[in-house]
This record gives structure tokens, sequence and C-alpha cells, in this order.
């Protein structure tokens, strides 16, 4: 399942990836490719890094944009995270719908063009940020009261908010502790899906690999 905006675009064979990846790799529930961004034309001038994501540090604020045109999972997720999408919260409904997906499983990248984003004046998101923010910090404050065991991303995210109106301060805070926090491998940081000779593989931070043929 997915779903794709007006004005963006799936890559071509972008279905193929999508449909290959959980034919041959049962564990995975739920995946997204590299972050591509596209200019009003359509054209893609931007292919940024393969992130890896981690439900606690997609919590505190670290590596939390997910890109929507990108991203596919199983009905069997949908179902278990509740089987519909929050249509009142509009521009972050989907952003919601992660939150309630990291619940019950890991979010896989796959080294592969799926889908892209097109950014012009009259997106949602990108029309008030500041705005777009805010509502999820509202979704991830809510969803924090309902974890027992996360002290750690409480205490991340008071001294986030309360350095982000000192300008100085705020900058160093990004560059040393919220983009070191996005690098930091941990035990919930699932391995990347790549291509190997026509193959999935599943590489892991140690480099172990499992191969699954397509």
């Amino acid at each position: 399942m997915g779903w794709l905006n007006a004005s963006d675009v799936l890559h071509t064979s972008g279905l193929l990836v999508v449909g290959s990846v959980f034919a041959s790799l049962p564990s995975v529930d739920w995946l997204t490719g590299r972050p591509t961004r596209l200019n009003p034309n359509g054209m893609t001038v931007d292919i940024r890094e393969l992130p890896s994501w981690s439900r606690y540090r997609f919590l505190a604020g670290a590596n939390k944009y997910i890109q929507q045109e990108s991203t596919f999972w199983r009905r069997s997720l949908w179902e278990k995270a509740g089987g519909e999408l929050n249509a009142s919260y509009r521009d972050v409904g989907d952003f919601d719908l992660w939150v309630r997906f990291f619940r019950h499983a890991r979010l896989y990248s796959v080294d592969a063009l799926i889908g892209g984003y097109r950014f012009h004046s009259d997106a949602i998101s990108s029309s008030s940020m500041e705005r777009y923010n805010q509502r999820c910090d509202n979704i991830i404050e809510s969803e924090l009261k309902s974890i027992p065991r996360a002290a750690a991303v409480k205490v991340f995210r008071r001294v986030s908010s309360a350095v982000k109106n000192i300008p100085k301060v705020r900058g160093i805070w990004q560059r040393i502790a919220v983009k070191s926090l996005y690098h930091l491998a941990a035990q919930d940081w699932p391995p990347v899906i790549v291509d190997q000779e026509n193959k999935w593989v599943i590489r892991g931070t140690s480099w172990r690999t499992k191969t699954l043929r397509r």
C-alpha cells in the first residue's frame, strides 16, 4: 500500500522495486527509497543521502522527514496500525501514520529510486514549515506519553525546545547533537536493502549480509 500526491511522481520501475522487495523479503513490512526532489517541471534535481531510520531518533526529532512518495507498506501493517489515515491532520496525516507504524515494525531503506517530491510554492508542507513542525511535535508528544521507556528521548526534546529560540545555540545544537544522533547506529537501526547482482541484499551495519533471490 501507498499513495501519491497530485503533483508528485513515481520513478521509472519504482513499483517494480517495491513489489520485488516485498516478494523477496517477507520480514520487511515497511520500506522507503532514496529521498528525491523534483523541480516544478518534473525533472529530478536532487537525490539525497540514504537515511537509516530509528523509532526513538525519529521521535527525538532527528531524521524525521520520511518521504511519503517513496514509502510503501504491507496491508497487514496498515491494519495493525488502525487501518485508517487521520484526514483531519491534512498536512501531517502521513507523519501520524509513520508514528503508528513504528509501534509495530522497523522502517527499511532501499537503495533505489521509488518516488519523488515535486517542490513548488503551493506544496502543503512547505507553505508553512513552522506550523507543520509544530503539528508533528504535538503528535510526538502524545505518542511519548504512551511509551514508558523513553526518558532519554523526552530529555533530548526538552533541550531542543529550550534552545530553538536562541539562534547561535540552536545552530550549534543542530550541528553537534541532532546531526550526530542522525548518524549514530543503534540496535533498532535496521539494515539497508541493496541490489547486488540482481538480488536484494539486506546489509547490516556490521557488513554481514543476507541474500535472497528476487
